[in-house]
C-alpha cells in the first residue's frame, strides 16, 4: 500500500522536476525517477491484484503536501525543494521494503520488496548525484511513520494463513510421498 501511494505522487513530481527543474541533472534524475515509479506501480498493482488486496487511489495527506509545496515552489527553489523531499520520501520507504523483504516468507512478496528496495536505492543515489541532496532530508518521517502498523500485520498474518492453507490442502491431494493407494 505504501509503495503505491509513494508511486502516486513522487511519479508525478518526477515529471515535474523533469519539466520545471532549473539544473539539467535534476531534469534528468526527475524522468529517471517517474519512469521508474511507472514500473513499480504497474508491479504493485499486479501483485495486489493477485492477493486481492485493495490498493488506495490516492496519496496521504502528508504526500500531498509536499507535492504541493513542490507546485508551488519558484524557479530558484524547486531543484533543492524536489531532490530533498524525494529523498526524504524514499528513505522512509527504502526501511519499511526492507522489513517486508526480511520478514516475509511469500516468494511472490519477497520478490516484489527487493525489487522496491533495489529501486528506493538506486533513486536515493540518483538524487544524492544532484549535488543538492542535504544530509538531513532522510532525517524527515513521513506521517505514520515506517514502522508496520495493525492493517500490515494483519495482512502479513492473513497472507501467511493463506500459504499455509494452500500448501495443507496441495499435499492433501497430491498426497504423503510413498503412500500409494
Amino acid at each position: 500500500m505504501r509503495v503505491r501511494q509513494a508511486c502516486l505522487w513522487e511519479g508525478p513530481a518526477g515529471r515535474q522536476a523533469e519539466q520545471r527543474a532549473s539544473a539539467q541533472r535534476v531534469r534528468e534524475v526527475g524522468r529517471k525517477l517517474a519512469d521508474d515509479h511507472d514500473r513499480l506501480d504497474a508491479l504493485v498493482r499486479e501483485l495486489a491484484s493477485k492477493a486481492r488486496v485493495e490498493l488506495p487511489g490516492e496519496p496521504t495527506e502528508e504526500q500531498l503536501s509536499w507535492a504541493g509545496e513542490i507546485t508551488g515552489a519558484t524557479r530558484d527553489g524547486f531543484d533543492r525543494l524536489y531532490v530533498n523531499r524525494a529523498r526524504a520520501a524514499h528513505g522512509s520507504l527504502f526501511g519499511l521494503a526492507s522489513q517486508v523483504r526480511a520478514a516475509t516468507r511469500d516468494d511472490a512478496m519477497r520478490s516484489f520488496a527487493q525489487t522496491a528496495v533495489d529501486t528506493v536505492m538506486r533513486h536515493m543515489t540518483l538524487l544524492e548525484s544532484t549535488g543538492i541532496a542535504e544530509t538531513t532530508s532522510l532525517m524527515v518521517v513521513p506521517a505514520g511513520g515506517n514502522e508496520l502498523d495493525g492493517g500490515d500485520i494483519v495482512f502479513g498474518v492473513l497472507m501467511v494463513a493463506l500459504a499455509g492453507g494452500a500448501t495443507f490442502g496441495l499435499v492433501r491431494v497430491l498426497g504423503a510421498p510413498g503412500r500409494r493407494a
